[in-house]
């Protein structure tokens, strides 16, 4: 449960990532970066500064973390990355190359790691980067799509996740996992996305629903040592894969959702979990660090999660849902939220 405190106040969680002691995050509306205990969830301070001076931010976007002794903090507008000595003092504004506003980010020693996943008027499609600290790029994985366009193109958005110490990404040019490090960056999986790929082309097509509604829209992967695991969206259900990494074979299913919208699924109905009963909505992994992804309880959803957690009938930790449960009823209506925080198992 994280402390609240005047300066330690959380809106609504924006981004966050946890390292061996510490949980770091932005919040909507809030000027800085917030970091916490990782065991105790006693606020730290604040890291970051708004403004425009020297080192100051527009506003903290994503957040990233190193080695429990320096943060990254990205910001709106800024085609940078500010890091801090996790004390807070400002260490440097690091140029983002090619230029990139929001970008998801992985760090091996002195070298940074991003994914824009956007592609240019030009067809160019961005993937990977590696660069060092002052903006020079190391090593990259771009895609020309063919064809004339005359304004960026959609599609999809790079899926990340890290898996043995090794960063990975699908990218939806190629259909393929690619495995990232400091010197190379190499295919590992081809997982083609068949008649239900998005059609490429530019924002200046007019696309109307079934654009979004007919074509694949991934949510998350996740990577054990036989399977990858995705979730997507597909004719306004989810939908669940595993891609077996011995002979390449699939299996999918689907979840009906509960209130489909015109262009999306919107929430499926959930897997309760057997280790203190908490309902787990696979539209997403949020990862909090490489093996770990979190769920926010807040004043707004405890009831729900509450009732959900009791009524549950498979546990195999009842302990584990005591200590939920008593955390739900400590959270008062104007506390941070608490995480709820699953390992995933190899």
């Amino acid at each position: 449960k994280l402390e609240t405190t005047e300066k330690g106040f959380i809106a609504e969680i924006a981004d966050i990532k946890m390292s061996d002691k510490y949980v770091i995050l932005t919040s909507f509306m809030v000027d800085h970066a917030l970091l916490f205990d990782r065991v105790t969830g006693k606020f730290i301070r604040t890291i970051g500064k708004v403004g425009q001076g020297p080192g100051e931010l527009l506003s903290p976007c994503y957040v990233g973390i190193q080695n429990d002794s320096i943060v990254y903090i990205s910001s709106t507008y800024t085609y940078a990355l500010f890091a801090h000595k996790i004390t807070g003092e400002f260490i440097k504004k690091i140029p983002l190359e090619p230029n990139v506003q929001y970008p998801t980010m992985n760090f091996v020693d002195d070298y940074i790691i991003h994914y824009p996943g956007n592609a240019n008027i030009t067809g160019l499609y961005a993937n990977v980067y590696v660069q060092d600290w002052d903006g020079n790029v190391i090593q990259e994985s771009v895609h020309q799509f063919p064809g004339k366009f005359t304004e960026n193109l959609w599609v999809n958005l790079p899926i990340v996740w890290t898996y043995k110490g090794i960063h990975n990404v699908f990218s939806c040019a190629t259909d393929t996992v690619y495995a990232v490090t400091k010197d190379s960056i190499y295919p590992r999986y081809y997982i083609p996305e068949g008649k239900y790929k998005r059609e490429i082309c530019d924002r200046h097509t007019k696309v109307n629903w079934d654009f979004f509604t007919d074509a694949i829209q991934l949510g998350s992967i996740a990577e054990t040592k036989d399977f990858l695991l995705f979730s997507f969206d597909l004719h306004q259900k989810y939908w669940f894969c595993r891609y077996n990494k011995h002979n390449s074979e699939i299996d999918i299913w689907k979840q009906d959702s509960t209130e489909p919208t015109k262009a999306f699924a919107k929430k499926p109905v959930g897997i309760t979990n057997d280790i203190d009963g908490y309902n787990l909505s696979l539209s997403g992994f949020r990862y909090i660090d490489d093996r770990h992804f979190v769920r926010f309880i807040t004043p707004d959803n405890a009831d729900e999660i509450k009732k959900i957690v009791s009524e549950s009938t498979n546990v195999k930790f009842p302990e584990k849902r005591q200590q939920l449960l008593e955390l739900i009823d400590s959270l008062g209506p104007d506390d941070n939220p608490i995480l709820a925080i699953y390992k995933l198992k190899d």
